[in-house]
């Protein structure tokens, strides 16, 4: 899903100048672990949340609050991505390589299984052409979306690395800016107002800034005091407030990022005449937004300590493999009759996303531990 990291990396200064202390980084593993549940746990309330109209029942709100809980799941991948990522220096043929070696295999072993799965059960595609032209063209399955997402960030990565190293505070703000403008303003205009603006941002749409924001949030100390957790950037401004506030400002974030999603939700589904609106849960949305850079930031400050179980360790490295293999566990749960709703989704959700997560991740151990099995997990 993302770079997988050392949990316990030792860096020396680079020639470029910034000062890479030696580190740990367990909270960007459990931060992994925690955003491949969540991952999960979207697809399990996604039919309670999205699935019915009636949007004042407890039925109805137990599967929207667990929807918007998960939500900042994928751009918690994504930035860690980038923090992983663009604080490192990679030969551009090296790099791609081994990026794309390490998703696109993987990805094609999965995707000819979910075209399989696909054929068995609606009867498309077809045929051979139908496949390899639906890889081509489209996500084989709705989940697969993420894959095209990784590849073209990995393009990006050569471009983006030189600009990250040297970039000044101001540069990062601007970069946001134009992100916000990019992508939450776009969105927001042409969503509620049918209102389009010519201007063609580029570079600053879609899933680029967090991809950055990952790098920036990574790198960025508290003031007065040496970060200890990630490496440190001469040209990245310390945080104006202390740790304990940092902490507080992530749950703040979190808090209401959630629960704009939530009732948000709520609210343009009435107002869209009792259909489901679907604009609060992308993942592009100021809310989601401020919900996964609170966990991003209450990952990096307080979830370090203590070191990592082994266990914790083999789901880190198992994450992308249960990405993958997850959704055939639901649907597996489904077909033998144990769903989210067999009790309150309140409870439902967690427990059938906990049960999925478990069983995926033993199969993927499984898996990897065959010949060969780790080139496709």
């Amino acid at each position: 899903m993302s770079e997988q990291p050392t949990s316990d990396l030792t860096i020396s200064a680079p020639a470029g100048g910034e000062r890479r202390p030696t580190h740990s980084l367990f909270w960007a593993d459990r931060l992994r672990n925690l955003a491949t549940f969540m991952v999960i746990v979207i697809h399990v309330s996604g039919s309670v949340a999205q699935g019915n109209t009636e949007f004042d029942t407890f039925f109805w709100w137990s599967g929207n609050i667990w929807d918007s809980w998960g939500r900042p799941a994928v751009p918690l991948f994504v930035m860690l991505s980038g923090f992983l990522l663009l604080g490192k220096d990679y030969e551009l043929g090296y790099f791609l390589k081994r990026r794309f070696t390490r998703v696109v295999i993987p990805s094609l072993f999965w995707m000819v299984l979910y075209s399989y799965y696909n054929f068995r059960s609606k009867g498309v595609p077809a045929n051979l052409a139908e496949a390899i032209k639906g890889i081509v063209e489209r996500p084989v399955h709705y989940h697969l979306w993420f894959i095209y997402l990784i590849i073209g960030l990995y393009m990006v990565y050569p471009i983006l690395r030189p600009w990250v190293r040297t970039a000044k505070e101001r540069d990062f703000l601007y970069f946001f800016a134009c992100c916000i403008i990019g992508t939450w303003i776009y969105k927001i205009l042409w969503v509620f107002y049918g209102i389009s603006i010519g201007i063609y941002f580029e570079l600053f749409t879609n899933n680029c800034g967090y991809f950055v924001l990952g790098y920036y949030l990574g790198n960025k100390p508290v003031r007065g005091e040496a970060w200890e957790g990630g490496w440190t950037t001469r040209h990245i401004i310390p945080w104006p407030f202390s740790e304990k506030q940092l902490v507080a400002l992530a749950i703040a974030l979190i808090t209401v990022g959630a629960g704009v999603t939530a009732v948000g939700t709520w609210w343009a589904s009435k107002a869209n005449g009792g259909t489901f609106h679907t604009y609060f849960y992308d993942y592009l949305t100021p809310n989601c937004a401020m919900a996964a850079a609170g966990w991003f930031l209450l990952a990096k400050w307080t979830f370090n300590r203590p070191a990592l179980t082994g266990f914790e360790k083999e789901l880190a490295g198992a994450s992308f493999g249960i990405y993958f293999i997850h959704v055939f566990m639901i649907d597996w749960w489904g077909f033998v009759g144990f769903w989210q709703t067999k009790i309150l989704p309140i409870a439902g959700v967690p427990v059938v996303s906990g049960l999925v997560m478990l069983m995926s991740f033993l199969v993927i151990a499984f898996l990897r531990a065959l010949p060969g099995g780790q080139k496709v997990t």
